[in-house]
């Protein structure tokens, strides 16, 4: 299981993004340890939404904010993805670039129908229109893909795929030790070779 949480900037935001990610983490290896099963990807959906429907009440009975997330889970030859808010999955290809596969969910891509280069030019990429927060039981959207042997998925927040260029993320992904232009926004990302 792979997470990338990414918090806003409304106060609370980066306790909540923790208090997601380490609850995420925990229940899926209870469950894991108690049975459950995560061959397929009807399992791991019925899993994460119930980590995430449970976890809900526990992080706001405390914290504040709204946090965008991604959870990925590779099983078995199978990727499946769970996520609200902007942060995206995609695939690595050979030459460097990433074949981005979940549409981030703003309001600049409120049709869902703009590729990751056309929304890192938009302002309107910032309004996020889906989010982990109080007001609303988590829903996120699922996203399934075949994950063989070879495959490289690549897990991002929006200033990894955003905020660099195609030419900068390939950079990054080739030497992650190395600098990385300075940027205004979070970049994170986590890179699965399997």
């Amino acid at each position: 299981m792979f997470l990338i949480v990414d918090g806003t900037t409304k106060q609370g935001s980066c306790e909540l993004a923790q208090g997601l990610a380490q609850g995420v983490i925990n229940a899926y290896q209870m469950l894991i340890s108690q049975g459950a099963g995560d061959s397929d990807h009807e399992h791991v959906e019925q899993l994460l939404k119930i980590i995430l429907t449970d976890l809900h009440p526990q992080l706001f009975s405390n914290l504040t904010g709204t946090a965008s997330y991604l959870v990925a889970v590779v099983s078995h030859e199978k990727l499946t993805v769970a996520y609200e808010g902007d942060c995206s999955c995609g695939v690595a290809q050979s030459d460097g670039k990433i074949g981005w596969f979940t549409p981030p969910h703003c309001k600049a891509n409120w049709k869902q129908d703009r590729s990751h280069r056309e929304l890192a030019l938009d302002p309107a990429r910032n309004l996020v229109t889906r989010s982990l927060r109080a007001n609303r039981i988590p829903a996120p959207v699922f996203v399934h893909r075949p994950a063989p042997e070879g495959t490289r998925f690549i897990c991002a927040t929006d200033g990894f795929w955003a905020e660099l260029t195609e030419d900068q993320q390939a950079a990054a992904l080739h030497a992650p030790s190395d600098d990385i232009a300075s940027v205004c926004d979070d970049v994170t990302w986590i890179d699965i070779r399997l």
